[in-house]
């Protein structure tokens, strides 16, 4: 699948799913069959993500509209998830 293109801006796409990982890594399918890994850690200190420095909470990361969410609300956007992400090894 390639990325949908609006103006001169190409759009990521979508989390289809993700999966917690140790050290604060997503693993994120996205819904074009890419597996990446996103590193959470640099977003810790900031204060809409600092409860995520708990093991428990960051566990609890589900996909819903393609965005990645938490149960304490937090969430990231896919396009954000996508170009800050590397290749899953």
């Amino acid at each position: 699948m390639e990325k949908l293109i609006i103006g001169q801006r190409a759009l990521s796409p979508d989390a289809a799913s993700v999966t917690p990982l140790d050290d604060h890594i997503l693993r994120v399918r996205f819904v074009n069959g890419e597996l990446r890994d996103f590193d959470m850690k640099p977003l810790l200190p900031r204060k809409c993500y600092s409860a995520l420095a708990s093991e428990a909470l960051f566990r609890t990361a589900r996909v819903e509209y393609g965005v990645v969410i938490w149960a304490n609300g937090a969430d990231l956007d896919p396009e954000w998830l996508y170009t800050d992400s590397v290749p899953a090894r």
